[in-house]
């Protein structure tokens, strides 16, 4: 026993002994930096395995939600198929109901006979196409007096117009047809009837649609009046009949028109413009600018012509616009510059037509027209005056500006 202790007892002091070793050879080491594990690089490597941590569990509850969204809309797409299904079966039924229907009526419908179908009635394919629209009436003014001490006398004048627009619109081209009449007359308690306004006047245009607002165009004007006009007070003197004159141009050109189409503009560099005077004792006197008769040099009569061409450039302006309430402005411009004629400086002849109407609407039925017509042709002269010893004598004839002013109460029906 007394050996086994000293043996123990032995190696416990050899341990000792060792310890004490170790640590005197290992205190040159104390001070020294710790072991590398806990260098600044291993710390922020724990850093950075942290916020990777923190991002896995963000996306986790960002993939729990998802997972939740995704599954809420299933069921939504779930209860609309639902619906859907539902409209799909009520649709056949309606579907089948309306087949019957049809079925029942074919059986009241004659059949149509065998063999080839007839061609689409032209009418019908026209009245798909065609507009057409317008408008007449009658212009009334009037005057009664009686013991008026400023003067004047009764007078009634009256007036029927028409107008109408007939348009045929294709895809690639455009025609239109304008017509525009009146005829008018006034009475009066001395002078007796007068004729005041008397127009026939028509437009045909053909344009080719294109995706701007400039339009090539085409535009033939023809314009005479109805009955003959005389030289009041004188109503044994013609000055005007039917065709006498008459007026056609055909010209060719561009048009322009804004897209509410209030203004057109109509340019042509090349227009002819034939004035027709088809009465011979008017004809004869050379009226509206034709050749007149006269006595060749065997001293025979050469009648005068009943046509005078002429060839310039034609410009057209259209404007209509309201300017109040009930109140419609609308005007028209209708120039000619005629190339073959020459004035004596050298300036072309020109040739105006202006028409101005101010319509008030009063009711559906009734209105009060303003016209105001401005012309002026340097082939239609009028005598100049002058007094030699007394007599009026007539000196020269010039053209001259001609000018009408209509103002009344107006029927008119739309169409």
């Amino acid at each position: 026993m007394i050996g086994i202790a000293m043996t123990s007892l032995r190696r416990r002091f050899i341990h000792i002994i060792l310890i004490f070793i170790s640590t005197f050879c290992a205190w040159p080491l104390f001070g020294q930096a710790p072991y590398p594990f806990f260098t600044p690089e291993i710390e922020s490597v724990c850093h950075n395995t942290l916020d990777f941590i923190h991002l896995k569990q963000s996306l986790i509850r960002q993939q729990y939600q998802a997972n939740m969204d995704i599954e809420e809309l299933q069921n939504s797409i779930a209860i609309l198929n639902q619906y859907l299904e539902g409209a799909r079966n009520d649709k056949a039924v309606i579907d089948n109901e309306l087949a019957a229907v049809n079925r029942h009526i074919d059986s009241l419908t004659p059949k149509r006979p065998d063999g080839p179908r007839p061609k689409d009635n032209i009418i019908n394919i026209l009245y798909e196409r065609l507009s057409f629209h317008g408008s007449y009436g009658l212009n009334i003014n009037q005057l009664a007096l009686s013991n008026w001490a400023a003067g004047g006398e009764n007078t009634f004048a009256g007036k029927a117009f028409a107008n109408f627009t007939l348009l045929d619109h294709k895809k690639t081209f455009e025609q239109k047809l304008i017509g525009s009449f009146a005829f008018g007359i006034a009475r009066f308690a001395s002078k007796g009837v007068e004729k005041q306004d008397d127009k026939i006047d028509l437009t045909y245009s053909l344009s080719r649609n294109s995706l701007t607002q400039w339009n090539l165009s085409s535009i033939v004007t023809f314009s005479t009046q109805f009955a003959n006009g005389y030289k009041y007070p004188n109503d044994s003197t013609v000055i005007s009949t039917f065709f006498a004159p008459a007026y056609l141009t055909l010209s060719a050109g561009c048009s322009y028109k804004t897209k509410d189409e209030r203004f057109q503009i109509y340019m042509s560099p090349l227009a002819g413009k034939i004035t027709f005077v088809m009465n011979q004792e008017l004809a004869d006197k050379g009226a509206f600018g034709v050749k007149k008769g006269y006595y060749d040099q065997d001293s025979i009569w050469i009648p005068g012509e009943h046509i005078a061409p002429a060839i310039g450039v034609n410009v057209i302006i259209n404007y209509k616009r309201p300017i109040g309430k009930n109140i419609t402005y609308t005007t028209m411009l209708n120039t000619f510059f005629n190339y073959i004629e020459r004035h004596d400086d050298d300036r072309l002849p020109i040739d105006v037509n202006w028409e101005n109407t101010v319509n008030f609407m009063i009711t559906k039925y009734i209105s009060t027209i303003l016209f105001v017509h401005l012309k002026y042709d340097h082939n239609t002269t009028f005598p100049v005056y002058e007094e030699i010893e007394g007599v009026q004598t007539v000196v020269d004839n010039v053209p001259k500006l001609q000018f009408k002013e209509s103002l009344g109460i107006a029927f008119i029906h739309k169409f």
